[in-house]
């Protein structure tokens, strides 16, 4: 497919069943735009029969894996995404893996997998993603201290504060309140809502208002 890169063609051709490797690029350059389209469901059966035809595709686990992840089925998306990681050697999939496992009650699972977790060459996205998800675990299991340090080591001072900074902050300010630091807290609800007012429930939470989600 003209709209594939051209390393996921290359790969795909390599490892597909013989006689199988254009209908898998046709399934995965149409389960792209599935995802990014938000039309997950519509994803997953093609994805299924793309699996089928070629196992060891880094390329169709990683997907399979996030359209399951994107619909909340937790046990097949770290299925898929633990094997992505396999075939990939590659840790850009952690945070959702870390996050499947806290989503099935096992927090402290997450802990451990993201527990060495460094940036290195992954986009900044990727590594404020485990910082939160792994800060989120260590709140689960009430050790808001650690989840401060935690977030403490993502970019809170940008030049430019983005949707994944705001979110960020939204996480430190909400593990200080866990910790008991109010005050400190409420720092970041107002830097927060100075950049974005309708930012989730920031114009609650520097009130002091804590909604159920």
């Amino acid at each position: 497919m003209s709209d594939l890169r051209p390393e996921i063609v290359r790969e795909i051709n390599q490892v597909a069943h013989f006689g199988h490797a254009p209908k898998v690029r046709e399934i995965v350059a149409e389960a792209a735009h599935a995802i990014d389209e938000e039309r997950y469901e519509d994803a997953i059966d093609p994805l299924v029969d793309a699996k089928r035809r070629a196992p060891r595709s880094v390329y169709v686990r990683e997907l399979l894996g996030i359209v399951y992840h994107r619909l909340g089925r937790w046990k097949e998306a770290a299925r898929e995404l633990a094997a992505y990681k396999r075939l990939s050697d590659r840790r850009d999939r952690d945070p959702e893996i870390a996050d499947c496992e806290r989503a099935v009650g096992r927090p402290e699972k997450a802990v451990e997998i993201l527990s060495d977790f460094e940036q290195g060459d992954l986009p900044e996205e990727v590594f404020i993603e485990a910082l939160i998800v792994h800060a989120g675990a260590l709140g689960d299991l009430g050790r808001f201290d650690e989840a401060v340090e935690v977030l403490g080591r993502g970019p809170l001072r940008p030049d430019a504060a983005s949707f994944e900074h705001l979110r960020l902050w939204y996480a430190l300010a909400d593990a200080l309140e866990g910790a008991g630091r109010r005050r400190d807290a409420r720092a970041w609800w107002d830097a927060i809502y100075a950049d974005d007012p309708e930012f989730f429930d920031v114009a609650d939470r520097r009130l002091g208002i804590k909604r159920r989600r």
